[in-house]
C-alpha cells in the first residue's frame, strides 16, 4: 500500500457483526459471491493467479482475495491523489449494490457518499495528498505518533 492511498475492506453486511472478530468481518467465506465485473476500473493483472485485480495497485485499486477459488476478502485502495467524486460514487453504488460495507480500522462504515467523504478527510493518505512536506516532517519528529 502507498502513502497516498486509503485501505479498507469490503465487506458482506451481517447481522450480530459485534460478536465477530475483524477476520470474521471482512471474510467472504459462507457468504453469496458478489459480482466480480466493475465496469469503472480496468482489469489489471494481479501478482497472484488467487488474486482477481481491478485498477492499479498504486493507484484505486479493488482486489478480489481467492483461497482454494473461494471468495476470501475483498480489499479496496482508494488513491487519494486522483480520486474524484465521480469514482467513489462509482465505487460506493458498487458496494451498495452487493449489499455490503466498508471496513476501516476495524469499524463499518455504510457506502454513503457523506461519511465516507468524512471518514476520507480525516485519513493519514489525505494529510499526505494534502501537504507530503508537513506530513513526512510529523512523522520524523514522532514516528509513533497516532
Amino acid at each position: 500500500m502507498a502513502i497516498w492511498q486509503f485501505q479498507c475492506n469490503i465487506a458482506p453486511k451481517r447481522e450480530n457483526v459485534a460478536q465477530l472478530s475483524l477476520e470474521e468481518k471482512v471474510s467472504w467465506k459462507g457468504m453469496e459471491s458478489p459480482s466480480c465485473e466493475l465496469a469503472f476500473l480496468a482489469k489489471e493483472k494481479s501478482w497472484s493467479k488467487d488474486i482477481l485485480q481491478f485498477g492499479k495497485t498504486d493507484e484505486t485499486c479493488i482486489q478480489f482475495i481467492y483461497i482454494e477459488n473461494t471468495l476470501e476478502r475483498i480489499n479496496c485502495r482508494l488513491d487519494l491523489r486522483s480520486l474524484t467524486k465521480d469514482n467513489l460514487e462509482e465505487i460506493l453504488q458498487y458496494v451498495e449494490s452487493i449489499h455490503a460495507v466498508l471496513i476501516y480500522e476495524g469499524n463499518l462504515y455504510l457506502p454513503q457518499i457523506k461519511e465516507i467523504e468524512k471518514l476520507l478527510k480525516e485519513s493519514k493518505a489525505y494529510e499526505y495528498c494534502k501537504d507530503p512536506v508537513k506530513f513526512l516532517e510529523s512523522i520524523e519528529r514522532d514516528p509513533f505518533s497516532s
